[in-house]
């Protein structure tokens, strides 16, 4: 008698992470069904929804599905977490239950990172649109000197959707903070950051973002500063122009933020604290800022 073999692991596992996400998780896992490249596993971590999330997971008939449900709510970065350690794939995708694929999504991502590049993380330009409008708009990263420098001035990359990593990047840099409730994405690439000088990026919109409101500008302070602390030290001993540059970079998100909830004087207070952290970059917060206001893009 021969025995049975383990099934083979996939080349990818698509993670995605639910939190009474009914109304949308259906249409986040079609959008990984779908996909041109179809060696894959899909992990479904549910996290401690109240609703009947878990309900409409269990009615797809999909083989390659695994749903694992977390018995206490452990935020964003903690069902991350455990989509990875119950992740067996090579290469490891994120996506929101809010948010979809284009088809070819990892057919255009896994050359990028399969054929001996030197960053082993890949993102991709996306599509974001607008709750209670037809509003979209299609985000292409800019590089500024390098990726570090780009993310510290505030460049969005939303690695929750974009991101395909291999799985020895996650061996490397760890699993995501638990204890923050927000900013789990970047902390962690500021993490890897310090381990790498690079990533790969596709030119090419191949994620939709589906934004669905936005957090009080309290909230956002509170949470910028909170990363800044984290961060702050390993920066300066770094350069002491990293931190000026993050700071400044944090509080243009506030200043934003503050805006989008009518406080207009405390938005230009906020704005020309961020001119003051870092004056050289002046003149790319106030593009930017001009920018979203023509475009009345305040995200």
């Amino acid at each position: 008698m021969t025995a049975s073999q383990p099934p083979r692991a996939p080349l990818v596992s698509a993670i995605v992470t639910t939190f009474n996400s009914s109304e949308t998780v259906l249409r986040s896992i079609e959008s990984i069904r779908a996909q041109t490249m179809n060696d894959l596993e899909i992990v479904v971590v549910d996290d401690a929804s109240q609703d009947n999330t878990v309900d409409v997971i269990l009615s797809v008939d999909e083989p390659r599905l695994r749903l694992v449900r977390n018995e206490r709510n452990r935020g964003i970065g903690g069902a991350k977490n455990v989509g990875v350690e119950n992740a067996r794939g090579q290469y490891i995708a994120f996506l929101d239950s809010d948010d979809t694929w284009e088809t070819n999504k990892l057919e255009k991502q896994l050359p990028v990172i399969s054929t001996g590049r030197s960053a082993p993380l890949a993102f991709t330009a996306f599509w974001v649109h607008r709750a209670g409008t037809d509003k979209t708009v299609c985000r292409r990263p800019r590089r500024y000197g390098n990726w570090l420098q780009s993310i510290l001035m505030g460049e969005t990359l939303s690695l929750g959707s974009t991101l395909l990593a291999t799985r020895r990047c996650f061996e490397s840099v760890g699993g995501f903070d638990e204890s923050l409730r927000r900013l789990q994405d970047r902390d962690w690439t500021l993490r890897y950051l310090r381990g790498w000088d690079d990533f790969e990026y596709v030119d090419q919109p191949l994620a939709h973002i589906f934004n669905v409101g936005f957090p009080k500008a309290e909230t956002i302070r509170a949470s910028v500063d909170n990363l800044f602390a984290r961060h702050q030290k390993n920066l300066r001993d770094r350069n002491p122009a990293l931190e000026r540059t993050f700071r400044s970079g944090l509080d243009f998100e506030v200043a934003v933020a503050e805006y989008r909830s009518g406080d207009v004087s405390g938005a230009s207070r906020t704005l020309l604290q961020a001119f003051a952290s870092s004056p050289m970059n002046s003149a790319y917060f106030l593009r930017r800022a001009m920018r979203k206001f023509f475009q009345r893009d305040f995200t």
